[in-house]
């Protein structure tokens, strides 16, 4: 029978790498563990959209700005609806084009289904609606370091970040005052 590693349990082999350091077989620790990884705190955000019944197909909604180092978790993030059209689907992404992700050689590029693709929130709903589809689900993604002030904001702020936004891929007779609530899991270094 054979023991494989996992990209973390790789680091915490005995006499390999210890989290912040230790004593190894070669007298001194190689490494640290991915804070990316494992010692991010989490956080959940939580964003509510009411539709304003001008909303139409490929129009955005911007969620959260998400500053450099952040991932999101979209194992965990979801949305529910009260009942926004008779035909409402979404997807979710982000604009940024500076992160990385955690593995593998998949470029990076602003992608509006990253954390999900074709999500059903046209009818009333008391249950989540997990994100499902995005490739950071299976290549975890972490906005870059170097994210450049997101587009709206002010030349010259110094705000740095990628929005994480929704986008409607269909959208058909809207209903005015429905809402749309966002639960995204947010891990920051």
């Amino acid at each position: 029978m054979a023991t494989f590693y996992s990209s973390i349990a790789t680091e915490q082999q005995p006499f390999l790498n210890f989290p912040g350091g230790g004593m190894t077989a070669q007298g001194s620790s190689p490494g640290f563990n991915d804070p990316a990884l494992e010692i991010g705190s989490v956080k959940e955000v939580i964003a509510t959209y009411t539709m304003t019944g001008t909303e139409a197909a490929s129009d955005t909604i911007r969620l959260y700005l998400g500053q450099p180092g952040t991932m999101i978790d979209p194992a965990y993030s979801s949305v529910c609806s009260t009942g926004i059209a008779t035909t409402a689907t979404i997807t979710v992404g982000d604009d940024d084009t500076t992160g990385n992700y955690i593995y593998g050689s998949t470029a990076v590029v602003a992608s509006a289904t990253r954390y999900s693709t074709a999500l059903n929130v046209a009818a009333a709903t008391t249950t989540q609606i997990g994100f499902t589809g995005g490739v950071s689900l299976n290549i975890p993604y972490q906005i870059g370091a170097l994210a450049v002030e997101p587009t709206g904001s002010s030349a010259g702020t110094g705000v740095s970040g990628a929005w994480i936004f929704a986008t409607f891929a269909t959208l058909a007779t809207v209903t005015t005052g429905g809402t749309l609530v966002f639960r995204l899991r947010v891990i920051k270094p």
